[in-house]
């Protein structure tokens, strides 16, 4: 399936890939890919970044400054980058906060249409 390809190609093509999720906004994952040797609880971490971005659409509705299409968030040990698919469906990148986030949102970006094909 196209969603787990997409996954793992982001992940494994650029510095500092750590884990992608490719989920609805429910909560639900139709794809999980972790780097081999990496340990993160994807799930929850995907739930969590759901309802960060799901409040983010909505502040962004309130205050009138259009519709989001990327939210990044940077942690001590994280770059997470948050890229809207569609409505309904997000994919989420971790990087290590070294990690080549030019490349990551260019990779997402170029996949973007093949994951809206599928949908």
């Amino acid at each position: 399936m196209i969603f787990e390809e997409v996954a793992k190609e982001i992940v494994e093509r650029v510095y500092g890939g750590v884990a992608s999720i490719i989920m609805g906004r429910d909560g639900i994952p139709l794809s999980l890919h972790l780097k081999e040797g990496v340990s993160l609880d994807l799930e929850p971490l995907g739930i969590e970044y759901a309802n960060l971005l799901a409040q983010t659409i909505q502040a962004s509705r309130n205050i009138g400054t259009g519709e989001v299409g990327e939210v990044a968030i940077l942690t001590d040990q994280f770059y997470v980058v948050l890229r809207v698919i569609s409505p309904d469906y997000f994919i989420c990148l971790i990087l290590s906060p070294d990690g080549n986030l030019g490349k990551a949102k260019y990779l997402i970006r170029v996949n973007l249409p093949k994951l809206r094909a599928e949908l």
